[in-house]
């Protein structure tokens, strides 16, 4: 790389010193990851609330099947250390949320989206404007995908273009699915231009939105304007969301309800002692993966719960409150 006249020896020493985070690592946030790896991001931060299941195996660029039931974001961090090891991957299994965004995005030279919910991305969109960090919003379903370029004061924000989308199960890719072909092509165009920011290169997407069409092999871009009536970044910016302190949220495509338990930490070899071992997927340091009829649950290690498999919001409830309480340290292992 150090041949590229635009890169170099100077070039890749900024690579080496910085630090970038990419939320969500799914099809697109994998294929981000690999190539800003290899293009030797020194500081790769990873995060992912999910686990690697068969419906999605097939578009994680770098996992294969011995990393189902595990997390995403700890199995792309292992396998992108095999391939870079001189670079550092952290792996940060959460949920991103008003109320920890300043720690798992703080210190970022850029923001990267792997996401598939706007309802994060604003959050993301929000840190990126206070902070005047800049951010790298990405999207792809069926065969389209998109890339936009943020950096807030200079540019627009994601909210001069998309204010006010609320997500829709009828919009996602688990219901409309989702080619390996756009999100990997989405991913390596996001990647190249997260390359540009830190190398402070000029770049006609900066403040636009790029549309990859695969059927017609179109590439479409579109200025966004910075609107001056914006509730993120026109006058009066608005301050961080205090959190909501939402405990149960519905991720892409319905039927999975990821619920935030009060607990912060629970055992896991005690969890996984209870459940019956015919019906556990995966256990890792992190988390413990099983059955329980037709549903899976993932019981995370900070008392985070997943529920696959149900449409009843008090039904998840339920079956988490039932998870974590395997996990609950009995009083006499609690510290005073």
């Amino acid at each position: 790389m150090t041949t590229v006249p635009e890169i170099g020896t100077r070039g890749l020493h900024k690579l080496r010193s910085a630090k970038v985070t990419v939320v969500g690592v799914g099809g697109v946030g994998s294929s981000i990851s690999y190539y800003l790896a290899q293009s030797g991001i020194g500081h790769l931060r990873l995060i992912d609330q999910d686990i690697v299941e068969p419906s999605n195996l097939h578009r994680l660029q770098g996992l294969d099947q011995s990393d189902l039931y595990h997390p995403k974001a700890e199995a792309l961090a292992d396998s992108l250390q095999r391939l870079v090891p001189s670079s550092r991957f952290e792996a940060v299994v959460d949920t991103l949320r008003s109320a920890n965004v300043s720690e798992l995005l703080g210190g970022s030279d850029v923001i990267v989206d792997g996401l598939d919910n706007f309802r994060t991305r604003f959050i993301l969109n929000r840190h990126s404007v206070r902070t005047s960090t800049p951010y790298v919003f990405t999207s792809a379903v069926q065969n389209q995908g998109h890339v936009g370029v943020f950096s807030p004061p200079e540019t627009a924000c994601l909210g001069c273009r998309f204010d006010g989308v609320i997500d829709g199960p009828q919009d996602s890719c688990e219901t409309l699915g989702v080619t390996p072909v756009i999100t990997g092509l989405v991913g390596a165009v996001a990647a190249g231009e997260t390359v540009k920011l830190i190398l402070a290169l000029s770049s006609n997407e900066l403040g636009r939105l790029i549309t990859i069409d695969t059927l017609t092999s179109d590439f479409i871009l579109t200025s966004i304007a910075k609107r001056e009536d914006c509730k993120t970044c026109g006058p009066p910016q608005v301050p961080e969301e205090e959190s909501k302190g939402e405990i149960l949220g519905e991720l892409c495509g319905g039927k999975t309800f990821n619920v935030i338990s009060r607990l912060n930490d629970v055992d896991l070899f005690r969890a996984s002692s209870l459940v019956p071992e015919s019906s556990i997927l995966t256990s890792t340091r992190s988390v413990l993966v099983f059955r329980k009829g037709s549903v899976t649950v993932s019981l995370f290690k900070s008392g985070r719960v997943l529920v696959y498999g149900v449409e009843d919001r008090e039904e998840a409830l339920r079956i988490a409150g039932d998870a974590t309480s395997l996990g609950a340290k009995p009083v006499s292992a609690i510290p005073s």
